[in-house]
């Protein structure tokens, strides 16, 4: 069977065996979820087999870090791009083994975004080429999830929307699902909601500022159940300068979205106080901005509880500051904290297997709904 055939017979399954993969904003590593993925829309079945988490090699965390950087050379994020693809496709292949599937979905590793909220001329890179992915491993590969919204004049993000509409809604309870990622991102569904009523955005950073001053201050890449933080005391001073340099993103109403082109190290002044002092204040600052996005845009609509994702909500400084700005509105942490991105792209490359579009245009800001990814053959 050729791969034409091949794709063809894939597309035509009732179920299919799905890879979802993730590496985001805190660039750590990539996540691996092998997913069950059947049925289509509101009818998608999906059941998680197994998941896993593969960190990246110091030096690949190095060089993915300086790519974001302003004044990063083409030549090395273009070597990036197939050394993350050699990367992700070894990781798939040792995570699977001899066990056969039919799809990789792949997010890719974000190094620059520049949606239509910041530029006249907006796009988005996303690295990890799916063709190198698709060759390494042998796997029909889906990829560059974000291009095609940002063409149809959306954000780009946030995508995952459209999986938590499918997999998290409720007709009793109004939910927000955050992610805590490098980036802080939310997806509102109101009890008993249609599609449409979803409310989404990127609040402001998550990791992103508390892992900038871990690695400046104490030469750690995260702050380990926020044990550094803990040690510290919020600086008055310092707070009110980071939320008056905020107010700017927080008042732009959504749909919005950003990244570390914007909370990366000039974002920070230079200080001269305690390095836990200043790391306690980015987490109440960070915590702060989460809430305030809430306050403003999710919180009148009616919200019964917020379930926290991602790497941020092993951080208990984190976490406790904002169950103390939440106040009576119960914050959980997911029981698949770690998986719901991958798991969410696994869903989106099954809606493109079933030619169903899965942007959403309220959330992005697009012009119209569009289908997601590419296809690459091995």
């Amino acid at each position: 069977m050729n791969e034409i055939d091949r794709l063809v017979e894939t597309l035509k399954k009732p179920e299919r065996k799905i890879l979802g993969m993730m590496s985001g904003t805190s660039a750590d590593g990539v996540d691996l979820v092998l997913t069950t993925v059947g049925g289509c829309g509101k009818m998608t079945k999906c059941v998680v087999q197994r998941a896993e988490h593969f960190d990246y090699p110091d030096d690949l965390r190095a060089e993915i870090i300086d790519s974001m950087k302003a004044n990063v050379l083409m030549r090395d994020v273009c070597v990036l791009d197939f050394k993350l693809g050699e990367f992700f496709g070894d990781c798939a292949k040792k995570f699977l083994g001899n066990e056969k599937i039919d799809l990789i979905a792949s997010h890719g590793q974000t190094v620059f975004h520049n949606p239509p909220s910041r530029s006249a001329y907006p796009c988005t890179l996303q690295i990890g080429d799916g063709d190198i992915i698709a060759m390494r491993t042998g796997i029909i590969t889906i990829s560059d999830f974000r291009i095609k919204d940002v063409e149809a004049g959306g954000e780009g993000a946030p995508l995952v929307p459209h999986a938590d509409y499918i997999l998290y809604s409720s007709e009793n309870e109004s939910v927000s699902l955050n992610n805590l990622g490098g980036i802080s991102n939310l997806t509102y569904i109101p009890k008993n909601a249609d599609e449409e009523d979803i409310l989404a955005f990127d609040t402001g950073p998550a990791n992103a500022l508390i892992d900038l001053v871990v690695r400046k201050y104490f030469g750690q890449s995260y702050d380990k159940d926020g044990t550094l933080s803990s040690k510290g005391k919020v600086n008055a001073s310092l707070l009110k300068f980071l939320k008056s340099k905020e107010s700017d993103y927080l008042l732009k109403a959504p749909p919005k979205s950003t990244g570390k082109e914007v909370y990366n190290e000039d974002y920070l002044p230079e200080l001269s106080l305690d390095p836990s002092d200043i790391l306690r204040t980015v987490v109440e600052f960070t915590a702060w901005s989460i809430y305030e996005s809430y306050k403003m845009y999710v919180i009148p609509h009616g919200l019964d509880k917020v379930i926290l994702t991602g790497g941020g909500c092993m951080n208990k400084t984190l976490v406790e500051s904002l169950r103390r700005y939440f106040g009576k509105i119960p914050i959980e942490v997911a029981v698949d904290w770690q998986w719901r991105e991958a798991k969410a792209f696994a869903v989106l490359a099954n809606e493109l297997c079933c030619g169903r579009s899965a942007n959403n245009p309220k959330v992005t800001g697009a012009k119209s709904r569009v289908l997601l990814g590419k296809i690459s053959l091995p």
